[in-house]
């Protein structure tokens, strides 16, 4: 089993730091070493090349018999180890040096370049007792324009070389210390920045399911670090509603399983206490099923809820026309509301509304609608559907004269197992629920206006499909 264990993040900025300044130390000492190397060579080159010239002019004078006056001391920079002048054909006329160990042998090779060239030849050469020098070689032209000879000089650039190695020492005990520096306050300044992440990762390790209160510290400074705290201070806040949902979710459905339940023990208890007629078992079996009735509706609307929040619920979209869907609910509910003495009335503009919607959810959601308005609307009240197209949309409104609702309530009517504080009905609490999730699962709205003692009007919109006659229900 590999023993590796991953770089943390105040490692990868200390590297990445220290690799940066790195880069930025190497060329930059690079550029000052070869900027440095090439003056100093350019400077030998440039007084050597006035050497060869000056040679050049006082044979040319000497030719001519002009007098010939020696330069001044000061004219030249420095002074050539060996100055040679050599005939066209390769061999040494004449030469100036110190000694024999001052002078490098003479190359074919340069020769023929200098002869073809209009600039001066300049190499490195070694002495025979291995010193470096730098050597121009210059052509010198007759009056018919032929290599009349050549003149070469020398100078030993030894101490151009240690200075370049001292230099290039000197660069690189600097880079290195330098960097080693930058290793420390790298890890300093890592260690500085991401104390606000450490104080982050602590308290978030604190935090559990049953401290989902609690926050972790936003830093004064507005800064990344800051964002990152308020994100987690959010994301903590979302999964505590989200813990308290399902908390009040589990104790609604635990509440509402347990009534059904505690009947259908009740009824059962009884019955065996002792011998009962034919009668008697018949009316404790319908009871039972009604029962079973109820906890097989709830069972479905919980199971269709969590469906729908796990994504796992496809719906059958296909084109229907929503004012037939919701002409056939009126006539389905009309015989209910006509036996609560309740006046059901359609509002129709005549207009065709063509949505693109899974039809078995459609009519339920209206007819959760239709239920709830029929539940909170007492005798002699009035209930209306109103169909009518709002721009690109379909607009279902179902209005009522019932209790209304109260604006304590209004913010959570559509919660699940949510019921109201005054005027409650019998019923599971999901009908409004279910409604939400089956409009927006179509890409529409929902949303309810009301007021206490003046009833409530529920209302929904759909996108509409342009050309399309849609299916006709019923």
């Amino acid at each position: 089993m590999s023993s590796w264990r991953p770089l943390s993040l105040r490692a990868k900025l200390t590297l990445w730091y220290v690799g940066v300044m790195a880069a930025v130390l190497i060329a930059s000492g690079t550029v000052l070493y070869l900027s440095l190397s090439r003056s100093l060579r350019h400077a030998v080159d440039v007084a050597l090349d006035q050497q060869v010239r000056h040679i050049e002019a006082r044979l040319r004078a000497l030719e001519q018999g002009e007098d010939v006056h020696e330069p001044r001391a000061e004219r030249f920079t420095i002074a050539p180890a060996f100055v040679e002048l050599i005939t066209p054909e390769g061999a040494v006329a004449d030469v100036a040096a110190a000694s024999e160990n001052d002078r490098v042998p003479i190359r074919s090779e340069t020769l023929e370049r200098a002869r073809r060239s209009r600039e001066p030849i300049r190499e490195d050469a070694r002495t025979p007792d291995g010193r470096v020098m730098r050597v121009v070689t210059w052509r010198v032209l007759d009056t018919r324009g032929e290599v009349d000879s050549f003149i070469r000089a020398g100078y030993v650039i030894e101490d151009i070389r240690r200075a370049e190695r001292k230099l290039l020492t000197t660069l690189t005990l600097t880079i290195t210390l330098a960097l080693i520096a930058a290793s420390f306050c790298g890890l300093g300044i890592a260690a500085k920045a991401l104390q606000p992440v450490d104080r982050l990762a602590r308290a978030a390790r604190a935090i559990t399911a049953r401290t989902l209160t609690e926050r972790v510290e936003v830093p004064p400074s507005r800064d990344e670090l800051a964002r990152l705290a308020e994100t987690f201070n959010e994301m903590i806040t979302r999964l505590h509603e989200a813990f308290e949902r399902e908390r009040r979710f589990t104790e609604d459905a635990a509440h509402e399983l347990r009534t059904p339940l505690a009947i259908l023990r009740s009824d059962l208890e009884i019955a065996l206490r002792r011998e009962r007629s034919t009668e008697e078992y018949q009316h404790v079996l319908r009871r039972c099923l009604d029962e079973i009735l109820r906890l097989s509706a709830l069972a479905d609307d919980l199971l269709l809820l969590a469906r729908s929040e796990s994504g796992k619920f496809a719906l059958d979209l296909a084109p229907l026309r929503l004012d037939v869907l919701a002409r056939d609910i009126v006539e389905q509910i009309r015989p209910i509301a006509e036996m609560r003495h309740l006046d059901l009335a359609l509002h129709d503009s005549g207009e065709p509304l063509a949505v693109l919607g899974d039809e078995r959810r459609l009519r339920r959601a209206l007819l959760n609608l239709l239920d709830n308005a029929l539940k909170f609307t007492p005798a002699g009240g009035r209930i209306t559907l109103r169909l009518s197209r709002a721009e690109r949309r379909a607009r279902v409104d179902v209005e009522d004269t019932g209790c209304g609702i109260s604006a304590e309530d209004l913010p959570h009517i559509f919660e699940r197992f949510y019921r109201r504080s005054s005027g409650g009905a019998p019923g599971s609490g999901l009908g409004l629920a279910i409604c939400r999730w089956i409009v927006e699962a179509h890409s529409g709205a929902i949303w309810v206006e009301s007021e206490v003692g003046r009833g409530s009007r529920f209302t929904i919109e759909l996108p509409l499909v342009e050309n399309s006659g849609g299916k006709e229900n019923g």
